[in-house]
């Protein structure tokens, strides 16, 4: 089982990458048969996955939806092979940008990938930004 310093490690490499737009380095973190889930208001995210399912798909559908900057790390609580991560990130559709802070729960394999991460958000903003 990955320490806690090498979840901490994984989610922090996986916010630089999503800053960076880079889905090859954030399609690395997740484990085979990973599973992603957007928890929120369902009937908003129309053209958004939210799950939960394929955390590859989900991914590659929201860098290519919205782009991220300025994510910063808030407070993280690490147990057994969980991690809960508060974070914020300033999310643009070319138009317009808005910093929502978001709720992270990730699970880990033993291998230290992402088996399953589900996310809380601000869903009316993410679709009012997706909609742009």
């Amino acid at each position: 089982m990955p320490t806690r310093e090498e979840m901490i490690a994984t989610v922090d490499r996986a916010f630089a990458a999503r800053a960076a737009g880079d889905v090859e380095v954030m399609n690395a973190i997740w484990a085979d048969g990973a599973t992603y889930a957007m928890e929120g208001a369902e009937e908003l995210m129309t053209r958004y996955p939210t799950g939960p399912g394929d955390a590859h798909a989900a991914i590659e559908r929201l860098a290519d939806l919205l782009s991220a900057a300025d994510i910063e790390r808030v407070d993280t609580i690490v147990e057994g092979n969980r991690a809960a991560v508060l974070w914020r990130a300033r999310f643009s559709n070319g138009r317009e940008a808005r910093t929502l802070q978001l709720f992270s729960r990730w699970e880990f394999d033993e291998a230290g990938r992402v088996a399953a991460m589900h996310e809380y958000a601000d869903t009316a903003t993410i679709a009012a930004l997706i909609a742009g």
